[in-house]
């Protein structure tokens, strides 16, 4: 058996204009400098909290509390457009379809999405019903802890070296590695690959396809 595991934001689904939009209302509703898009993207992957306080370190705790909402309504706001704010990577819903089928196969994701976000984007692509375990920032430690990643494979009975992370950032591999999974990278996310090789990824993938022949090329795990 083997457990795969995937990164949502940046990994399976591309919401960065979502994000973009979400930290630059908050950071303006206190008239704060909103940094280049580059930098908000690299902090995805950190709780909301950790990258607010990145973008804005001299912001007290009342003033981070509300800016954490003023994210949290403009995100889900933003989701409530027809293409629901994000878009899923060309590629990755077949990918999972394919080894949702898989009989020696788990699927998890490990993301820092609220339960509820994680829970909207099984669900507007269909495919909830192919994971056997979902951890969210609800869930315990943010990324890069190992913790979560820990606990999925906990849920579903399997050892670190029957693990394999996919995810897009720096956060995805340090958390693999710390737990003791294979850390696979993907280059189309919010980090350079660089980053990804610098962090302890075992593999990068351009693309999804990439990714299913990788996949398929991994040994067999006991």
């Amino acid at each position: 058996m083997r457990l795969i595991v995937f990164d949502c934001d940046g990994t399976l689904v591309d919401s960065q204009q979502t994000i973009v939009t979400a930290t630059q209302t908050a950071l303006a509703h206190y008239e704060l400098p909103c940094p280049e898009r580059r930098d908000i993207l690299h902090a995805v992957g950190l709780p909301i909290d950790v990258a607010l306080r990145r973008h804005a370190p001299d912001i007290d705790d009342a003033m981070l509390a509300d800016m954490i909402t003023i994210y949290r309504d403009t995100y889900a706001t933003l989701l409530q457009q027809r293409d629901r704010g994000q878009i899923m990577f060309e590629g990755m819903r077949q990918l999972i379809c394919n080894l949702g089928e898989m009989g020696d196969t788990f699927l998890g994701i490990v993301t820092m999405k609220s339960g509820r976000g994680l829970n909207r984007v099984v669900d507007a692509y269909e495919i909830r019903q192919f994971f056997q375990t979902l951890k969210s920032a609800d869930d315990g430690p943010g990324k890069p802890a190992p913790d979560l990643l820990l606990a999925a494979m906990g849920e579903c009975g399997v050892r670190p070296e029957q693990t394999i992370m996919v995810g897009d950032t720096s956060f995805d591999m340090l958390m693999a590695k710390s737990a003791g999974a294979c850390a696979i990278g993907v280059s189309w996310g919010y980090q350079d690959i660089d980053e990804l090789e610098e962090s302890g990824a075992d593999h990068i993938v351009e693309s999804a396809e990439a990714l299913t022949t990788l996949l398929q090329g991994l040994p067999e795990y006991g």
